[in-house]
């Protein structure tokens, strides 16, 4: 009875660090730290066993150890790794294949959009928007929080906590 409110929690946690992050390129801590905590009692609720919640736990860290090498490398922002791995604990090994992969492919649409709203702007075919200024720029990064969360928004419900 309490799986639906959490799982409505968790995505609503998502949809907020996709907005946090288009609007000012930083994804709070604080959202990636609810997320780490609202997984054990999604598991729990879930009937998850103490081996399927380890499974995921595992996943969770092995995402945040790619997370923080990308990171020192410069390639993503601590924020996105952060939270990408906050979102692989709900997703677990039997999908995060498909999670990766949703991710990668958002993460494409995501640039091709901040493209050609580049090239709008550039072109003079559209004013600017002011709370979408930092995205106009060519030197601007891309807010991939929005693709983490998409990519968790589309597989989590294909997830074995979902199905639960």
């Amino acid at each position: 009875m309490l799986e639906p409110v959490l799982l409505a929690i968790v995505g609503a946690a998502m949809i907020a660090a996709a907005v946090y992050d288009i609007t000012t390129l930083t994804i709070p801590n604080w959202i990636s730290a609810a997320l780490i905590v609202l997984f054990p009692l999604v598991a729990f609720n879930a009937d998850l066993s103490w081996a399927e919640a380890g499974i995921h736990l595992a996943v969770g860290f092995a995402a945040l150890v790619v997370g923080v090498l990308l990171f020192a490398g410069g390639l993503i922002g601590g924020g996105d790794a952060k939270l990408f791995a906050a979102v692989s604990l709900y997703i677990g090994a039997a999908s995060f294949g498909l999670y990766v992969f949703a991710v990668a492919l958002a993460g494409g649409a995501l640039a091709v959009a901040v493209i050609a709203l580049r090239w709008a702007v550039s072109s003079g075919l559209t004013a600017r928007i002011s709370w979408l200024q930092h995205l106009t720029q060519k030197s601007g990064a891309l807010p991939y929080g929005v693709a983490i969360a998409a990519g968790g928004l589309f597989v989590i419900p294909a997830t074995q906590l979902f199905a639960a």
